[in-house]
């Protein structure tokens, strides 16, 4: 792969799905200008286009065949050290147009490679340290390419997970930001898809909990930051959130007693405005400022500001979801 190749923005791109009817049935790679008609993707599987290394599915969304062609940063080690890591769920998703692991990777890994994390933290977070934070996403450290596993992560883990009710993933925050003794911080990041919600008595999938398991086991007598009392008077919780909200206050608490807790949805510019707002009536009054909504176009727009940041900002700025320019950059 070029040094210089980005991943396929929306300049490149068809607009939308041409199909040739078959037998069989044919579905034209979303390049422009490629003449190619190939077979359908079935989920991550199917012929890729010999010239571009992309599959296309039906729905008007592609994924490349080798993952490392969807990122801007440090592509050997995203290709050998995260793709197929064992604590990495659903790393075979990370060729997706629409992966938001992916999209994570590419600005956080970015910053902290330009060595502007720090500012990243202060300036869009408000976070209270402007020194270089340790970097996780999804458990696995950056900050030192180890590459290891959280160790407090795997502590929360056992505190609230040891034993639940269904077969489900456990709890991995996209992105952890973490000053020692300062703050610690977990985002929750989204792309294309919604803030989750669980429902009072009814369990949606063979792998989702309800309301009620929810609010049962994701709580500890030491927590402060959500209201729990008037939880129990919704008619639905916003699952990710509440979790990622109860792990980060946890979490900050086994650090150290100075270290404060935050937890942040980070979506696209117009998106789960409702559903954050929400959640955030479920915040304790006194610490209404430790969670918040914060959008990618604001990283954007720190990143043109940082000369290092070129070669991200124009992935942002030509990023598609569904073949549609993804970002308001």
């Amino acid at each position: 792969m070029n040094s210089d190749t980005i991943p396929f923005g929306v300049e490149d791109l068809d607009s939308s799905i041409i199909i040739k009817d078959g037998p069989p049935r044919l579905i034209k790679c979303v390049v422009k200008n490629c003449p190619r008609f190939l077979e359908p993707a079935n989920r991550m599987a199917g012929p890729t286009c010999p010239e571009h290394g992309i599959r296309c599915n039906r729905s008007g969304t592609y994924s490349y065949g080798d993952p490392k062609r969807n990122v801007v940063v440090d592509a050997e080690g995203f290709g050998q050290r995260i793709v197929g890591h064992p604590d990495k769920f659903e790393s075979g998703r990370l060729g997706l147009e629409k992966s938001e692991d992916t999209l994570t990777w590419n600005v956080f890994r970015s910053f902290q490679k330009a060595g502007c994390l720090g500012s990243l933290a202060a300036e869009i977070f408000g976070l209270p340290s402007d020194s270089e934070p340790e970097l996780f996403l999804w458990g696995i450290r950056l900050d030192d390419d180890s590459f290891r596993f959280w160790d407090l992560l795997t502590k929360a883990r056992s505190q609230f997970e040891s034993n639940l009710p269904v077969k489900r993933p456990l709890t991995e925050p996209d992105i952890a930001l973490h000053v020692p003794g300062k703050y610690l911080a977990l985002i929750e990041a989204k792309f294309t898809s919604p803030n989750g919600v669980y429902v009072f008595g009814r369990r949606e999938t063979p792998q989702s909990l309800t309301a009620e398991e929810l609010l049962s086991i994701y709580s500890h007598p030491s927590l402060e930051l959500l209201d729990v009392g008037k939880a129990w008077k919704q008619s639905q919780i916003q699952y990710q959130l509440w979790r990622n909200m109860v792990f980060a206050e946890w979490m900050a608490r086994q650090d150290h007693e100075t270290t404060q807790a935050y937890h942040f949805n980070l979506v696209r510019d117009g998106y789960e405005k409702d559903s954050a707002s929400e959640f955030h009536g479920l915040v304790s009054d006194d610490f209404k400022s430790r969670f918040q909504q914060v959008t990618w176009e604001e990283i954007y727009k720190l990143a043109v500001t940082r000369p290092k940041l070129g070669r991200l900002c124009k992935y942002m700025k030509e990023k598609t979801a569904n073949l549609q320019k993804a970002f308001m950059c």
